[in-house]
């Protein structure tokens, strides 16, 4: 049997990154990378965006490895078909704030012949998040996203949506802000583990026009969470637990721009109805085997050094 093609847009990101490496090291897939051409703007949610030289090692980097790199306007529906031709599965890795990027390549991949769109909604489960009762930024992004994956069912290609939960670089800046008591389980995720899991979702029989909400790199409590990154760092880790009221509170004090988006996700969060959670670990029953990065080593190696890159780019962001 011919192998498939993925092909991966925004892949110069954490989690586009590592969805390219799972990709080669798997090998169970022939890849592409989709690149923009020219110097288009690119979006970030946190601000931070690859240097380009950054990009062009890896992309050489890659390229050395096998994989094709396909360069094409990615706001020309009409360019982008030549640049998808040959793709089975179309992976979008793009940040929250260029969601609507993603409809040119729809429209582009239906008639290049593209099998599967993998919309990027590596966050809650979108198609509930909408319709909460609170509005906010987030529950805007979820409406959108939402309405994506309808466009893609319109031009006939079939979809594998893959939440995520909760990113947690971006909760952990002190006094870490808990949602509710910090007893509920949820789905936890960093950009390495998103992006390795992909791969593996994708070659799944029951990822197909499927909706698969993952925990990619842990599935427990912020109160165990917190915990290990007590013993990791070898002291307490100043928490504040906030309920509905206090998230509220806080949307509406944040200023304009990617912290407001954050705060409305504990907005969604300590709204969410009992019985319908926004979270899930679909890998738990799908995907025994895939492990996530070890938390003992994920706060040390990545998250701390992260989160003060976030407070850094959110301070620039706030002062300009």
């Amino acid at each position: 049997m011919k192998r498939k093609t993925v092909t991966v847009f925004a892949a110069t990101g954490h989690a586009g990154t590592a969805c390219v490496e799972e990709l080669i090291r798997q090998d169970l897939f022939d890849v592409q990378v989709l690149v923009r051409e020219g110097r288009q703007p690119e979006k970030s949610s946190s601000g931070v965006v690859t240097p380009d030289d950054e990009k062009q090692r890896r992309w050489d980097d890659w390229q050395r490895r096998g994989v094709a790199i396909k360069r094409a306007d990615v706001t020309d529906h009409a360019a982008l078909i030549p640049a998808l031709q040959g793709t089975d599965y179309l992976v979008s890795c793009v940040p929250l704030f260029a969601t609507e990027s993603q409809y040119p390549l729809i429209w582009a991949a239906k008639q290049a012949g593209v099998e599967r769109f993998v919309p990027s909604e590596y966050g809650f489960i979108y198609e509930w998040e909408q319709f909460w009762p609170t509005a906010n930024a987030h529950r805007t992004a979820a409406a959108q996203k939402a309405f994506i994956r309808r466009v893609i069912e319109l031009a006939g290609l079939d979809f594998t949506i893959i939440p995520a939960g909760l990113w947690i670089e971006y909760f952990m800046a002190e006094p870490v802000a808990v949602m509710g008591d910090g007893n509920s389980k949820m789905s936890w995720s960093c950009p390495q583990d998103v992006g390795r899991i992909i791969p593996h979702v994708l070659a799944h029989p029951a990822s197909r026009n499927a909706v698969c909400p993952v925990a990619p790199t842990a599935y427990l409590t912020w109160n165990e969470l917190l915990d290990v990154r007590e013993r990791v760092l070898g002291r307490p880790v100043a928490r504040r637990y906030m309920d509905h009221a206090d998230w509220r509170k806080a949307y509406d004090e944040a200023p304009q721009g990617p912290m407001k988006a954050i705060v409305g996700i504990g907005v969604t969060a300590t709204e969410c109805p009992e019985g319908m959670p926004l979270w899930a670990n679909w890998n738990a029953l799908h995907l025994p085997d895939f492990q996530g990065t070890p938390l003992e080593q994920l706060f040390p190696e990545y998250i701390e050094p992260r989160v003060r890159e976030l407070e850094t780019a959110l301070e620039a962001l706030v002062a300009a």
